[in-house]
């Protein structure tokens, strides 16, 4: 029986203390205080095993009876039993959300086309040092270009909204760990796929030095109902102003607690921006234009987290695309994202989903900080 216990308890104390910091990482807390939350989190995964398995496990080493019943030894065993606990819900609770209601009705298609930046350019596309050797590393996938064709059904969708296509990108993170000549590609494969629209929803830029990549990369996005984009977390980390201020001079439209009407072969589009919790406040939503001769408009919302899911729901949104999660970065085999930082957990961490009458895509994200992209 202990043996079992001990396997069961071993895995609820990884889910409980990886799901400590998805979670934490899903809020708005300052950086220090979340990174040193984060510290403490991961010290607490790595040294309460040591003293609950030496307090379950030496009566069998030939420690005298009469110390498995000291205090250290109650609160060992009633950890380990809630950490089953919690392995057995988890597990309840993953096969619940891989069948989830949300996960059906709005995807129709969905088409992946693979470029690989390597075979067209001749130059390194990292730094050199810990990002070069990082990204030449067995299934790395960090500098590999994917492009998602998918088809949704947007249940209030109107005759004249139909065929719209929207190009999502989504936390880019440059930051020069891969170099601006990546995002250059990027940037041209979105405009091959001549879409309607470009939609932007965060972590766009690290260090403010990368500022001034933006009229070589996202300043050459080229739509004809226009790019916008709404900002994330990461983005606080620079002078988000002059980013503001260099995507604005280069035709971007910032919907960043603002809202946008366009008109699209005369399809009206209203588009609007939530960038809570980090910038606030969310775009005011509660007086909706009913429709005027062209009809009605399809209301699309940014957002950078996908935990303004409600939010969006409750506003009668019917389009919200949000990326933050980078659809787990590391995903295990059949099991799929283990972290990711949403107060939802991997809930939402890539994909599409339907509450109602909002449809939701979640990006997996165009690069990251850390270049390491497994299985994603």
């Amino acid at each position: 029986m202990i043996v079992p216990l001990l396997i069961f308890g071993a895995f609820g104390h990884a889910i409980l203390w990886v799901a400590m910091v998805s979670r934490w990482h899903g809020t708005a807390i300052p950086q220090p205080l979340r990174e040193g939350g984060t510290f403490v989190f991961l010290l607490a995964a790595i040294v309460i095993p040591l003293p609950v398995a030496w307090s379950t496990l030496h009566p069998w080493w030939g420690t005298p009876p009469a110390d498995s019943s000291a205090w250290w030894s109650a609160v060992a065993w009633v950890y380990l039993a809630a950490c089953t606990m919690i392995c057995i819900v988890a597990t309840i609770h993953w096969y619940w959300l891989r069948f989830h209601p949300e996960r059906r009705g709005a995807l129709l298609s969905n088409h992946t086309i693979r470029h690989d930046p390597r075979d067209r350019t001749s130059g390194p596309l990292t730094s050199t040092g810990i990002p070069m050797f990082l990204s030449r590393l067995p299934g790395n996938q960090v500098l590999e270009i994917h492009l998602h064709e998918k088809e949704l059904r947007i249940p209030r969708l109107t005759l004249v909204h139909d065929g719209l296509r929207i190009a999502h990108l989504s936390d880019l993170h440059m930051s020069g760990r891969i170099a601006k000549v990546y995002f250059e590609e990027v940037v041209e494969h979105v405009n091959q796929a001549q879409p309607d629209l470009i939609a932007i929803t965060g972590d766009l830029v690290e260090h403010n030095k990368c500022i001034d990549w933006i009229p070589d990369t996202l300043g050459r996005l080229r739509a004809p109902a226009g790019v916008v984009y709404v900002l994330g977390n990461h983005d606080r980390r620079v002078d988000y102003q002059r980013l503001t201020g260099a995507l604005a001079e280069a035709g971007l439209i910032h919907l960043g607690g603002r809202r946008h009407e366009a008109t699209l072969r005369g399809a009206p589009l209203l588009l609007a921006g939530n960038e809570l919790p980090w910038f606030g406040p969310a775009t005011d939503l509660q007086r909706i234009p009913t429709g005027g001769e062209a009809g009605i408009p399809l209301r699309i919302l940014l957002a950078h987290s996908p935990d303004q899911f409600r939010w969006a729901r409750e506003r009668g949104v019917d389009l919200m695309l949000a990326g933050h999660n980078h659809g787990g970065q590391v995903c295990l085999p059949a099991i799929g994202p283990i972290v990711a930082p949403s107060l939802h957990g991997v809930r939402y961490a890539a994909g599409v989903f339907l509450a109602g009458n909002t449809v939701l895509h979640v990006s997996r994200g165009t690069s990251s900080l850390s270049p390491l992209r497994f299985n994603c």
